[in-house]
Parts: C-alpha cells; structure tokens; sequence
C-alpha cells in the first residue's frame, strides 16, 4: 500500500474545493437564470434543485478520471475533462431528478422494471432539456473554465518514451 503523501493530501484538497465551487456556481448560474421569470414549472424547480448537486459530483468524477490522460498534453486533458464533465453532470443530474421524483411521490411511480426504466428515462431527457433549453453560454463558460482548471491543476505525470 502507497504512502500518503504530502501531493496526495493536498491533491484531495484541491479537488474537493473545486468540486466545492462548480457546485455553487452551476447552482447558482440555475438560480439566476429563473430568479426574474414567474414561468417555472415544477420539473424546472426540482432540476435547479438538484443542479448545485450534480455539478459537484461531475466535478469529483472529471478530477478522478483525469488519471486516464494524465500524460497526454493540454489540449487532450482539457477535452477529456470537459467531455466527463459534461456526461457526468447530465448523467447525476438525470439521475438525481429520478431518485427525487421517486422519494417524494412514491404512490405515483410505476415500480415494474419497465416503469422504471421509461422513468428514469424521462428524468434524464426533462434535466437535460432544462439545462440545454435555452441554450445557457454562461453554463458553457464554466464547464469550459472547470476544464481548463482541471487541465491545469489536475492529475498530471510525465511523458515517459518506451524504447
């Protein structure tokens, strides 16, 4: 077993506050986005919710996996992590929806396998349509910023060449 090291504690910090951040900040984005409109429905209201939570999970996950490109260049581990950053933040957020929606109403919820499946289907398209529709650059803006920061600060290892 591998010794904790001084750049692991601090490795665990620094992902933590970052997840800590884009967490607040999507939540927030969310938040402003509805605060001077009177036309939100309650689907929208439980993604704005759950949104603070999925975009901190989907922070933790694109810090962890930039394991995987850890010795590629910028450029890569800057896509990489934006690309598992926004699949992780639809796939919680769809997820979170349908775990809410499940545990609030639970007399209305079809429990077959079936019903749940076309459940949890519905959770995950309504959360991405209200994320996606209208289209939000400043949620763009900050998935591109939480990349950029993990591309810089996140998991990195030198290039090694096999001979």
């Amino acid at each position: 077993m591998e010794k904790l090291t001084f750049s692991k504690v601090v490795g665990f910090i620094l992902a933590a506050a970052f997840a800590i951040v884009i967490g607040v900040s999507t939540w927030a984005l969310m938040v402003g986005d509805y605060m001077n409109t009177s036309l939100v429905n309650e689907q929208t209201q439980h993604s704005v919710r759950i949104v603070g939570f999925a975009g901190l999970l989907a922070a933790l996950v694109a810090w962890w996996c930039q394991r995987f490109v850890a010795h590629r260049g910028f450029l890569i581990r800057m896509l990489f992590a934006l690309f598992i950053f926004l699949v992780a933040f639809c796939s919680f957020g769809g997820f979170l929806r349908f775990a809410y929606i499940h545990a609030i109403y639970p007399s209305q919820v079809d429990w077959s396998l079936a019903g749940l499946y076309a459940s949890s289907l519905n959770d995950f398209y309504t959360f991405l349509l209200d994320m996606l529709l209208p289209p939000r650059l400043g949620f763009m803006a900050l998935a591109i910023g939480a990349a950029v920061y993990i591309a810089l600060f996140g998991i990195r290892e030198p290039r090694t060449v096999e001979l």
